[in-house]
């Protein structure tokens, strides 16, 4: 047995030396020392589009799809309510500034020249589009009468979900196609909550201690997730290069990702933008 675990521990120690020297590591290495003042032209959205799927809508009265999607809007908790250019600028400023804190420039579209006349224009960034999308699952709260007979009461769990859309253009690279990324994440009312039915004189009651999704959620929801995308984007950028700068002859190249509070690089990738082309 001892010298099995002797083994076992040779074999690990092997492989987690063999996968801290990959060729990877080594290229994301160089890419988070070299990346400093790296340039990139942003072109945000200005139109955020609000999405209701779970309204509940007659098609015999409203039969076109104008008057479907104004009535889901129109029905809509949430995205009715919500201010496109606060959500906007929460979310550009957050992916700016997060962007910026990376080592990047980040750029404006409307600083074009200055961008290009930079020392190192890398990368266009357009926020093709931002969608906000509301919608809600059923659940059932339970309970019993004196003569153990149920009752059951049905709930909404709210949801809101952001997709975004990115188009990423290299600047001056041969060796790298414009691509189409894909995001999406949501919120949604918290699940760990108190919900009961009492059985009080012959009558149920519905009692519901419960942290639903305010407004001011989905607006932090914005510079959180303008966060995110500046986080995924960095991981993109550093396996683009090392894509670019791997040997020809090498193995299945393995995606890395950076942890800039720990200053650390690992090998696989939690979160990732779908290229869609």
């Amino acid at each position: 047995m001892r010298r099995f675990l002797l083994i076992s521990w040779f074999l690990a120690l092997l492989v987690s030396l063999l996968t801290s020297c990959s060729p990877e590591r080594i290229l994301a290495g160089k890419y988070v020392r070299n990346h400093e003042g790296d340039g990139i032209m942003l072109s945000a959205c200005n139109f955020l589009y609000k999405e209701n799927p779970g309204a509940y809508i007659d098609l015999s009265l409203y039969p076109s799809q104008a008057q479907q999607d104004s009535v889901a809007y129109y029905s809509s908790s949430y995205v009715q309510y919500i201010s496109d250019s606060v959500f906007l600028t929460r979310f550009t400023n957050s992916l700016i500034d997060a962007l910026n804190s990376c080592g990047y420039n980040v750029l404006l579209d409307e600083s074009a020249d200055l961008f290009l006349d930079s020392e190192k224009p890398k990368w266009i960034v357009q926020l093709s589009q931002l969608q906000l999308e509301e919608d809600f699952t059923v659940r059932k709260a339970y309970g019993y009468n004196d003569e153990d007979e149920e009752f059951i009461q049905p709930y909404r769990i709210n949801s809101i979900g952001l997709n975004s859309w990115l188009e990423v253009n290299p600047v001056n690279s041969g060796e790298t196609a414009k691509q189409l990324l894909f995001l999406s994440g949501y919120i949604q009312d918290d699940l760990n909550q108190n919900l009961r039915l009492d059985f009080y004189k012959g009558q149920f009651f519905y009692s519901a201690v419960r942290d639903t999704i305010s407004f001011s959620d989905i607006y932090r929801m914005a510079s959180q997730s303008g966060k995110k995308h500046a986080e995924l984007l960095f991981d993109y950028f550093m396996n683009d290069y090392i894509r670019r700068n791997l040997h020809q002859g090498s193995a299945t190249r393995r995606e890395m990702h950076y942890n800039p509070k720990l200053n650390k690089i690992s090998v696989g990738l939690l979160e990732r933008f779908e290229v869609i082309r």
